[in-house]
């Protein structure tokens, strides 16, 4: 898990630094005290861009510290990974302008109308300390839990990417009856699994070995290629040989 989201995870507690240092105490207040516009701002920014789904949690958490409201977090939490250019692109090309306005629709709407429930709710936020009381010596150290599980995190996550790095530029050599192929679309583990379980129906197969971070399906077995390529190509990824 840690080398699907580990990078992203580091990008997105960057950001979040960035956010608390750059962005000025209580920001989006000057929006006004009107949720729904900073719901409408946040939309703007998020809906364009690609905001990955684990990364933007720290960033949403360093914007309620500027003053952004709880709902409008949650707007930018649903919509931003639902919703970006690219994909808007392929729904768009994949089924249509009318789907892909229906899709953007209900997506925003429904963003909207839970941030709002959130802010109905009553769900607050403690505000960012002071200058002063940041700069307290209680305040400068945090508590030992929290210094051991950052440790504990750390390291994964540069096992995770050492690992992972490592895996891509390594190669083995393929055993006498077992055939390398070329696939493109793989992002994490699950797309992995899923294009193990597509080849490994294929009459012929005897295993099969996806990678995602090398491109690559490891087939042992004599299954025809015409069939290999119909049963990645059904689960949504590029077969290329």
């Amino acid at each position: 898990m840690i080398q699907d989201i580990g990078l992203r995870l580091v990008i997105g507690l960057v950001v979040a630094t960035l956010i608390q240092v750059v962005v000025p105490d209580e920001f989006f207040l000057h929006f006004g005290s009107n949720p729904l516009l900073q719901m409408l701002v946040i939309l703007a920014v998020a809906v364009p861009m690609y905001i990955c789904s684990t990364g933007s949690i720290p960033v949403a958490a360093a914007l309620i510290m500027k003053g952004l409201s709880p709902g409008a977090a949650l707007v930018m939490l649903m919509a931003g990974p639902a919703v970006n250019m690219a994909s808007i692109l392929v729904v768009r090309k994949a089924l249509g302008t009318r789907f892909t306005a229906i899709y953007l629709l209900v997506i925003v709407g429904f963003s909207i109308l839970f941030g709002l429930l959130v802010n109905a709710v009553g769900i607050t936020v403690s505000p960012m300390p002071g200058r002063d009381a940041c700069c307290a010596p209680e305040a400068m150290a945090p508590g030992a839990f929290r210094v051991i599980c950052s440790i504990v995190l750390t390291i994964f996550i540069i096992f995770a990417l050492t690992m992972k790095l490592f895996n891509k530029f390594t190669h083995k050599e393929a055993a006498p009856d077992t055939t390398v192929y070329t696939v493109e679309g793989m992002h994490c583990s699950h797309c992995e699994a899923a294009v193990e379980r597509a080849a490994g129906k294929v009459p012929g197969v005897e295993s099969a070995k996806a990678s995602a971070t090398r491109k690559t399906l490891v087939i042992k077995g004599q299954a025809a290629e015409a069939d290999i390529k119909a049963a990645v190509e059904n689960a949504g990824y590029s077969f290329k040989g």
